[in-house]
């Protein structure tokens, strides 16, 4: 019986709340990651209380093309990371479950998903901000890292 009690104690303490939706807060305004080629951007925006929107955009020798819309939305008793990426036919959006939310960022995943399953973004300081994107293509295990600062 007292493992039962543990055991359920230790998983609904991996939950993300609902109430700490205010620690996307952080992730208003533009944030850049300089490359060898031009420029990655994330721009994001409040939406309302239980929405936000942000786009990435890939910028180099003064074009710019959105590579996706990423909308993190509370919907009943959980929140979702859903990505859109640009030129990608889909019948099923994308929608990964935030497992963790917590001041120092998030993690939102879909193991049944090929790509992407797991994305985590960490805030290691107001200006300083990191996302990865994990998953499966095509049997290849991939994974992005991007360093943002503000």
């Amino acid at each position: 019986m007292l493992l039962l009690i543990v055991g359920t104690a230790v998983s609904s303490a991996a939950q993300a709340n609902i109430a700490d939706f205010k620690f996307l807060d952080k992730l208003a305004g533009t944030w850049t990651m300089n490359t060898k080629r031009g420029s990655v951007v994330e721009q994001w925006q409040k939406l309302n209380d239980s929405s936000w929107i942000g786009k990435t955009w890939r910028i180099a020798e003064g074009d710019s093309s959105l590579q996706q819309t990423i909308h993190v939305v509370r919907q009943g008793d959980a929140m979702y990371f859903i990505p859109d990426y640009a030129g990608r036919q889909t019948f099923a959006p994308i929608k990964l479950k935030l497992r963790v939310l917590k001041a120092i960022g998030f993690v939102a995943e879909d193991l049944h998903n090929d790509f992407p399953q797991k994305v985590t973004y960490r805030f290691s300081s107001a200006k300083v901000l990191e996302a990865r994107v994990q998953g499966t293509r095509d049997g290849t295990i991939e994974e992005y890292i991007f360093k943002f600062n503000k």
